[in-house]
């Protein structure tokens, strides 16, 4: 008999293993296939710049990644990508998820 797997609600996230999810996975490979793209445009004598490059672009893959103290239902990309195209100058979000939690 199979066994099937039934979702807790809509937004579940499909786990791999131990906290790792496919969002992360998805957003860390398209960071780092990024960074090997843009890396092929330094010439041959910069090599020690390049990999510089490379270690940087996996180190802001993992931080966009994390997900950040002050809202952990958010990652920190999730957070960049909602201050940017929600940006209204004279309306103030505040997206901090324990902001209201005074005990």
């Amino acid at each position: 008999m199979k066994e099937f797997v039934i979702v807790p609600d809509i937004k579940a996230e499909i786990k791999f293993f131990w906290n790792i999810f496919l969002k992360d996975v998805a957003v860390l490979g398209l960071v780092i296939f990024a960074t090997m793209l843009l890396s092929q445009l330094f010439p041959e004598e910069q090599s020690k710049q390049q990999y510089i490059f490379m270690a940087l672009g996996f180190v802001l893959a993992i931080y966009l990644d994390l997900r950040p103290r002050t809202n952990p239902g958010k990652r920190n990309y999730e957070v960049i990508w909602m201050l940017l195209l929600n940006r209204q100058p004279k309306l103030f979000k505040s997206y901090g998820y324990y902001e209201f939690d005074r005990k």
